[in-house]
């Protein structure tokens, strides 16, 4: 990348903060079938920002929406709802020309090196494509000391755009003019020419370039694999003929082949072996210095985010629930999520003894979130009716599970098998429900009041009526966390926001509450 390019993102950099700007961003996947009509809600309502030159870690677990999220934002995936402001403009509403254009600007680099790259190409085909598709180098022009005159650019060159970098700026000094290359582009001054007509008011350029731009363009990708650690001799390779780690590289050739502004790392080194994953990490980083680049880190490994990220957004079932800088969320995680997520870390020091926090459960479909807190389903500090404050936490824990399986149940089709056994008073799956009281409860000591409204719920069941049990047991045992969406709540001085309703004055902070769970399971061993 030349020094100019490098330049002009500074230059943009320092008049807006923020390359990439999300806001309410929603990515639907419509029911395939006939009878199935209920989107899957990959990505529901995200908002956040990524500053130029800045790395962004996205964690989760699996199927919370991570991948979803990079593919939409580089246009793979189309948003259902919200924007994508990239410098400013709405690239959810790009398209032909405009988006085509765009593409170079943002690019990614695919989590399994061997199944994204084609192995009927050669490296060099593979790296050069994105080039051949967008014509690169386009050889735009800049026309200096022509003054107030109209200049007009033909031949082998293009006008440069308003605000672009130039290929070739030509330099007008008396009756000569001196065309010189932008450092990235491989080609020697020497072979581009000029000539002028100098018409008064109205300058005419012509460009002639003398070496053709296939040329240019197999030279160019010569560059990047040296520039990304391999060597010029691979470009008649293939694929196949390469290492785990030599074929990721591959890939960020490929990406960085249109001198991208903006790139999204899907697990870049999620597929290689720990050896590797070093020296891909340490390359990330040094092409981050080298070309100033944005990255979003999308990652399930937890060391290597605070490893490279500047800041870590943590996504659970499509939405954010905290985001900030990296230090201080993982030596003070402020959501629930993010707590339990942090606690399942092994510590370097084996002195330190830290509790990890179990999640009860897999997460909700995505295609039936909860209407409330996205994780309220397996909250451990989740908000309770104030009459069951001091329900022993086991038996808390019991009411959860039972409201999780009856809410999977009542979601469970039958078949008709079922229903005709169930008519005829034989078992089905469905008729376990003392067995799953008994099992969900164990040896607690279930206080009465608890007792009778399970027995309730557990009555509805026997008749059949398993949404009125689900409703019952909502309507004893829920509370806002089940409710309402919490808030985007600032946690700290630094901008880190927590999407948790225990942040609200009216609650507990999740910290006393967690210290008070671990102390209790504790003494409990």
């Amino acid at each position: 990348m030349s020094e100019e390019l490098l330049a002009e993102r500074q230059r943009t950099a320092d008049r807006r903060d923020a390359l990439v700007e999300v806001n309410g961003l929603k990515t639907y996947y419509e029911g395939g079938g006939l009878l199935s009509s209920t989107p899957v809600k990959a990505v529901d309502g995200v908002d956040f920002q990524i500053q130029h030159g800045e790395t962004l870690g996205l964690v989760g677990e699996s199927g919370c929406g991570k991948t979803t999220l990079g593919r939409t934002l580089v246009r793979l995936e189309e948003a259902t709802d919200g924007e994508v402001l990239f410098d400013g403009e709405d690239i959810t509403t790009f398209s032909g020309k405009t988006l085509k254009r765009w593409r170079r600007d943002a690019q990614i680099v695919f989590q399994d090196p061997e199944s994204s790259l084609n192995d009927r190409m050669t490296v060099g085909e593979i790296i050069q494509e994105p080039l051949d598709v967008h014509d690169w180098p386009e050889f735009s022009v800049r026309v200096e000391g022509a003054g107030d005159r109209t200049v007009r650019v033909s031949g082998d060159g293009t006008p440069v755009e308003e605000d672009g970098t130039a290929d070739i700026v030509v330099t007008l000094t008396g009756d000569s003019a001196q065309a010189s290359v932008r450092d990235a582009i491989p080609l020697p001054d020497e072979q581009v020419s000029v000539s002028v007509d100098d018409a008064g008011d109205t300058v005419d350029v012509t460009v002639t370039v003398h070496v053709a731009k296939l040329r240019v363009r197999r030279a160019y990708v010569r560059q990047l694999l040296e520039t990304v650690g391999l060597r010029e001799e691979h470009f008649y390779r293939y694929p196949h003929q390469f290492s785990g780690g030599q074929r990721q590289r591959i890939g960020i050739a490929r990406a960085l082949a249109l001198e991208p502004e903006f790139v999204v790392l899907d697990e870049p080194v999620s597929a290689l072996d720990v050896s590797v994953q070093a020296k891909i990490l340490n390359l990330l980083d040094d092409l981050q210095d080298e070309f100033g680049l944005t990255y979003l880190f999308i990652a399930h490994d937890l060391s290597v985010v605070r490893h490279i990220c500047d800041r870590v957004a943590v996504m659970y079932l499509g939405h954010v629930m905290e985001i900030g800088d990296t230090e201080e969320l993982f030596e003070n995680p402020k959501n629930p999520y993010t707590y339990s997520l942090l606690s399942a870390i092994p510590d370097a020091d084996p002195t330190v003894t830290r509790q990890r926090v179990t999640l009860r459960g897999t997460p909700p479909s995505p295609r039936d979130p909860p209407v409330g807190c996205p994780f309220s389903t397996r909250c451990p500090v989740k908000i309770r009716p104030e009459e069951y404050r001091d329900v022993d936490d086991g038996v808390w824990e019991g009411i959860e599970l039972l409201r999780e399986i009856l809410r999977e149940r009542e979601r469970t089709d039958r078949s008709l098998g079922e229903r005709a056994r169930a008519a005829l008073g034989m078992e089905t799956r469905f008729s376990d429900i003392d067995e799953i009281r008994h099992e969900v409860f164990g040896d607690h000591d279930v206080p009465d009041e608890v007792r009778r409204h399970v027995e309730q719920a557990v009555e509805y069941v026997r008749d059949g009526d398993e949404a009125r049990a689900r409703e019952y047991m909502a309507e004893e045992f829920g509370s806002v966390c089940d409710e309402e969406r919490p808030a985007h709540h600032p946690v700290s001085e630094s901008g880190r926001t927590s999407f948790c309703h225990r942040h609200d004055a009216a609650y507990e902070e999740p910290e006393p509450v967690f210290d008070d769970l671990l102390a209790n399971r504790s003494r409990s061993r």
